[in-house]
């Protein structure tokens, strides 16, 4: 089965291609939403932070969000 590009981490974790899937990623815990993609420096939505600190995050600390596990985003 074909892997899918994660926004935040860019790791191939994602099982659907498709922005807004609200998938979460197993490497980064990031939850793959549509309107942060579109807007990748809104705060809200899915995810805490915005997918552009997510980013800076992940490279940071591993993680798209300091607190993220695989329960919480």
């Amino acid at each position: 089965m074909d892997k899918f590009l994660c926004p935040c981490c860019e790791n191939l974790t994602l099982e659907e291609d498709r922005i807004g899937s609200f998938e979460i990623c197993p490497v980064c815990f990031w939850e793959n939403d549509n309107i942060q993609f579109d807007d990748p420096d809104y705060e809200g939505g899915a995810n805490k932070v915005s997918l552009n600190q997510a980013r800076q995050n992940y490279k940071k600390f591993g993680a798209h969000n300091r607190n993220a596990t695989s329960n919480s985003t």
